[in-house]
Formats: structure tokens, C-alpha cells, sequence
């Protein structure tokens, strides 16, 4: 699940500040992440696959997350070992921040550690349900578990409290100052150990020697970080060998089975650009290496790799394949970047309205709208503030879940034929925006509460109501002129104006020409020319549909989503659908796997004041 990508701030271990002789820079320690189910705010119980976390290079410390100069602490770098992140790096000297967080190191005090990572692929795990990550198993808690199965890491920071509660600093700096000798040698013993052991090879480097020897110099006095020296040493390493399939031990020179599966799965279907922009070029590099020229040999692969006897029929290869963990999670995974892939395609005419809310669980949740929360008064010297009332201001919205099963039968894998998962995976991922855009044009148009009405101020009607030059001058107006009981201006503007498709010509000509009309030869110029943008939804006028309430004639002028005329809402902020497998046992009648796709969200009216229709009439 590619997410968009806002950051993700996740409480850490523990933190361990070294003070150093007065020439040196002090040095600290981190234990950034332990693996384990974290609970974030705006995502709920959340873990990261350390296995996908991009890490390398130095990494600004920072205090709270702050990027401001005063609050810089130091810079570090990352590895992951054991399941653990953990950074290494060195306390700045001339920052405010830096000699705070000493002075407290000094005086005991239990400081937390939080890491900023951006997020790059996400999935959904249903409540009860296990997933491997980081060395160990899991069990999604009650309301699901959200894995973050790739991302980056963008900063680490010190911080007064953590997500996680049980976090603990251990702080090894002496009360005078004085360094653990003692412990900075052992931690340089074990990463010279690394180093040495890293660029051993058996029969040497050959041709290579002496620029992994350099390499390894270059380690040694830390210009380059042992997870850099491993990444370039592999890469001599894999120049030096033929390109040749190799399977051992579910992993397929370094890149797991599932993943090459996963690419090769894609490039059969003629995904390649999805697959290398999903999964990365090395990966589809083993992919190719698989030489898999049909879907059976994909199957002998997953099986290979989990160690177990090859079937001699096809019928029987494809069954114990999907029975294996490699296979059915590749299959899976496709599924969900095809399902992705075409959901973000798919028009989405009510992101230019709308506010996106996230939400923690069904229940119905509430909203102010921004047009509604008055005004702010003068006091008199020693006055008090009086209380403000939201009254009418708040609005009422929850999410539901909405979904359907994807399969694919044996028979397809035994005879090559991919095209029916693509195409169903594709048009379930359409479908899945299209019930989005159905609720929320449907809840736009049964004008619940009469939110659109004479008394609101933004509602049209009559023959002067037409789209044309007057009536959306008139819209425009009754929108940059609303104003609370007390005679405010809200400062509303309007943003976008919204047609049905019958209305486009109309509405282009409206926004795009130059002139409108001629008077005495003379060109008279459009000043209503973009003055709003535009967007199309068909949905507007399907009377089939939506009867009784679509019309080819009405049209809407909408401010910006932050004024939150309409809100859609998704579960825990997760905005595209979940996949989740099933395995050859989920239908007794039928040789086939399964995957079930679910979507979480719903719509609402929201503020009057940011909004205006015409009845077109």
C-alpha cells in the first residue's frame, strides 16, 4: 500500500550519551527501534519491516523533530542488527539543543528516542492475524495493525516522552564527565571486526583487491559506514559472477524469494516500469536472473526456496506452490500494486472539494466547521475571556467498510494465463475509487438538511440561474459575502467550480476565453476568466443512478478542502484498499486462492458557508 507519504514519528528504545575529553565531540548511542508493535497518534498499533527501511548515510539528531539550527544535536549513522536499529554518531558542540540534552544526560535525567520515517509501502493486518517481521511474529492487536513494509528514515530525535511507554535511556557518561574508556574500545573492537570480516572472501578479489582494499581503508578511518562497505563489496561481488538463477534457503542472492517472485510475477505481465519503481532495480535484476519463461516455473521456484520436493505433475506443482509462504504473498502483493496502481489512476473529482479526515474506529466522529467558530474579542485590563459556543458548528460523520474477493484458479497458473488477475486486480482497484466518488456525489446530492438552501446563502434558483457569466458572478459574490450571525466576514473564496459534463463546454468557454463578446467591433475581456478552477464529474447528472437528484443543468461553486464544505474520511488515515490472502482451504468446492479486498471510509456535508449550488433551472 503506497501511501502517500506523510512522515511517520515512532517512539524508540533507548538512548546512551558518552561525554568525552574536552577536544572531542561526545559521542551517543541509540537504539532506535526494537522491532515490536509501536502505537502511533493518527495511526494506531503500527511496526516497521526493518528489512525495507532505507537507513544508509549520515542522519541529522534533533531534538522533539525540530530541523530549526537551535535544535540540532548532532548527526549519526543507522544499521540494522538483530531485529534493532540502531544509530551511532556524535553530540554537535555549539548548539543550544546539544548542551541541554548533555546537561540532562549528566544530571540522569530519562530521556526517549523517536525516529521521523517516511513511508513508502504500508499494509493493513486485520485484527488476530500474524505476520513475520523483524526476526519475530506478531499478532495484530484489536482494530488491526498497519506494517510498514518500506519506508525511509529521514531523522532521529531525543525526546522527553516516546509512543511507547516502555522505552528506557541508559546513560553511560560519569557524573565528572569522564568517558567509558573501556566501552568505546569495545564498540571500535566489534566494528573493525565488521569491517575485517566483511571483506574477507575466499580465493581473494582477484582483479578487485585493490579496490576493496581501499574500500576497507576507507571504513577503518570512517569515511565510509560498514553498511555502505557491504553494499559496494556486494556489488564487486555480484560483477564477478555470471548471471545465473540460484535459489537457497528462501532467498535469492540476498533478495528473498517472495520479492523476486513478486518482480517476475510483474515483468510476465508486462509491469516492468511497476515493478522497478515498486521493488527497486536490484530486485527486478534477480528477478531476470529467475529466467522464468512461464508461471509453473515461478511455482518450482517458491518451492525451491522453501526447501520441499518438486511435484512431477503440473496440477500438483501448482497446488503445493500456493501452499508455500513465497508464492501466495508474491501473488498477493502484486494483486495490491495492481489494485493501487489503477485506484490512483482513477478520476478523483471530489479531491479538489473535499477535506480528508482520518479516524480511529466507526464510531460516529465530529467535525467544526471553520466558518462557525466566532470571533475573537478585546479585553479590558484584568477582563476574562468569555466562552465561545459551538451551537450549530459541529458536524456528525463516521466511516463504514466496503468490499469484495479476488481469486485466481490453478488452472491459470498451469496454463500461463496471468491476464484475468491483472485485469481483476485492475478493475477492482477502479472500483474501489469509484465507490468512493459514488458516496460522496451521493451524499452531495440528497442535500441532507437542507445544506444547500435560501437560508444558508447558497443556493441559486430561478431563470437567472443558467451557468453563465451573470449567475457565476452572482455564485461567486453570495460565497465572498457570507457572514456569521454577528455580521463577520468569513473570508470564504472560491476555488473550483464544478460541472456536470453536459455543463464543460459552458464552464471552459466561462474560465478560458479571453473575450466573451464583441460590442461595436470593439472586444470586450472575461473577468471571469480563471478565476475558479474546473472540474467535470459525470456523476452530477446520472439520473439512472442517482434519481430524483442528478440533473444535466445544476452545477456547484465550492471554496478549497481545508474549508471543509465536504468531508471524506478513511480508517486510520489509510486511503486505498486492504488485500489480504486466502489460502487453497477458503472455498472446500473449488481449487483456487483468494484474496480479499476492503476499503474503510465514508462522507459528509460539512459547511454550508463553503459551498453554493445552482439548480441550473
Amino acid at each position: 500500500m503506497k501511501t502517500a507519504t506523510t512522515d511517520i514519528v515512532l517512539s524508540t528504545a533507548a538512548v546512551e550519551i558518552t561525554a568525552a575529553e574536552a577536544s572531542r565531540r561526545p559521542s551517543i548511542s541509540i537504539v532506535a527501534y526494537t522491532g515490536g508493535v509501536m502505537r502511533v497518534p493518527n495511526w494506531g498499533p503500527l511496526v516497521i519491516d526493518l528489512a525495507g527501511l532505507e537507513c544508509g548515510g549520515e542522519l541529522p539528531l534533533l531534538v522533539d523533530h525540530d530541523p530549526g539550527l537551535d535544535n540540532v544535536l548532532g548527526k549519526g549513522q543507522a544499521q540494522v542488527r538483530e531485529g534493532r536499529l540502531l544509530v551511532a554518531g556524535s553530540v554537535a558542540s555549539a548548539t543550544a539543543a546539544a548542551k541541554k540534552v548533555l546537561d540532562l544526560a549528566r544530571d540522569g535525567f530519562p530521556l526517549q528516542a523517536s525516529v521521523g520515517v517516511a513511508p513508502e509501502d504500508t499494509a493493513r493486518i486485520a485484527p488476530g492475524e500474524n505476520v513475520q517481521v523483524n526476526g519475530r511474529t506478531l499478532t495484530a492487536p484489536q482494530g488491526g495493525l498497519t506494517l510498514v513494509s518500506k519506508g525511509k528514515l529521514r531523522e532521529v530525535s531525543v525526546v522527553t516522552l516516546g509512543c511507547d511507554d516502555q522505552t528506557a535511556v541508559a546513560i553511560a557518561a560519569s557524573r565528572n564527565g569522564r568517558p567509558d574508556e573501556e566501552r568505546i574500545r569495545q564498540e571500535e573492537r566489534e566494528r573493525l571486526a565488521v569491517i575485517e570480516a566483511a571483506c574477507q572472501q575466499p580465493g581473494g578479489w582477484g582483479a578487485q583487491e585493490k579496490r576493496v582494499a581501499d574500500l576497507k581503508a576507507r571504513a577503518i578511518d570512517g569515511e565510509l559506514s560498514v553498511k555502505d562497505l557491504q553494499a559496494e563489496l556486494l556489488h564487486i561481488l555480484r560483477a564477478s559472477r555470471p548471471a545465473v538463477p540460484m535459489i537457497a534457503s528462501g532467498a535469492i542472492r540476498g533478495v528473498s524469494c517472495e520479492q523476486a517472485v513478486e518482480a517476475a510475477l510483474l515483468m510476465r505481465l508486462g509491469r516492468e516500469k511497476l515493478a522497478e519503481k515498486a521493488l527497486g532495480p536490484e530486485v527486478c535484476g534477480q528477478a531476470k536472473r529467475l529466467g522464468a519463461a512461464h508461471a509453473l516455473d515461478l511455482c518450482r521456484a517458491a518451492l525451491e526456496a522453501d526447501g520441499r520436493e518438486i511435484p512431477s505433475g503440473r496440477m500438483e506443482l501448482v497446488k503445493a506452490s500456493l501452499s508455500t509462504y513465497s508464492l501466495p504473498a508474491a501473488l498477493g502483493n502484486v494483486a495490491n500494486k495492481l489494485l493501487l496502481d489503477a485506484y490512483e489512476e482513477s478520476p478523483a473529482t471530489w479531491r479538489a472539494l473535499a477535506a480528508i479526515r482520518s479516524v480511529a474506529d466507526f464510531k460516529p466522529n465530529t467535525a467544526i466547521r471553520p466558518s462557525f467558530t466566532g470571533q475573537l474579542e478585546q479585553l479590558a485590563p484584568g477582563g476574562e475571556l468569555r466562552h465561545g459556543s459551538v451551537r450549530e458548528s459541529v458536524t456528525t460523520f463516521k466511516v463504514d467498510t466496503f468490499g469484495r474477493l479476488l481469486g485466481i484458479d490453478r488452472r491459470d497458473l498451469v496454463n500461463d494465463d496471468l491476464s484475468v488477475f491483472e485485469e481483476t486486480s485492475r478493475a477492482m482497484g477502479k472500483a474501489a475509487m469509484r465507490k468512493v466518488s459514488d458516496l460522496v456525489y451521493e451524499t452531495l446530492l440528497a442535500n441532507a438538511g437542507g445544506f444547500f438552501s435560501a437560508a444558508n446563502g447558497n443556493l441559486l434558483t430561478g431563470v437567472d440561474a443558467a451557468l453563465g457569466p451573470d449567475s457565476l458572478a452572482k455564485a461567486i459574490q453570495a460565497m465572498q459575502t457570507q457572514r456569521d450571525e454577528e455580521a463577520n466576514d468569513l473570508d470564504i473564496r472560491p476555488a473550483t467550480l464544478l460541472v456536470p459534463p453536459e455543463l464543460a463546454v459552458t464552464a471552459k468557454s466561462l474560465l478560458e476565453s479571453e473575450f466573451v463578446q464583441r460590442m461595436a467591433e470593439e472586444p470586450t475581456g472575461n473577468s471571469l476568466r480563471r478565476a475558479v478552477a474546473l472540474e467535470v464529474e459525470p456523476r452530477l447528472s446520472n439520473a439512472a443512478k442517482f434519481k430524483g437528484q442528478a440533473s444535466s443543468k445544476h452545477w456547484y461553486l465550492f471554496a478549497a478542502p481545508s474549508a471543509c464544505s465536504l468531508i471524506v474520511a478513511f480508517l486510520n488515515g489509510k486511503q486505498a484498499p486492504t488485500v489480504e490472502y486466502f489460502g487453497l482451504e477458503q472455498e472446500v468446492d473449488r481449487l483456487a486462492v483468494s484474496w480479499r479486498v476492503y476499503h474503510d471510509f465514508g462522507a459528509s456535508l460539512c459547511d454550508p458557508r463553503a459551498a453554493v449550488r445552482s439548480a441550473g433551472e
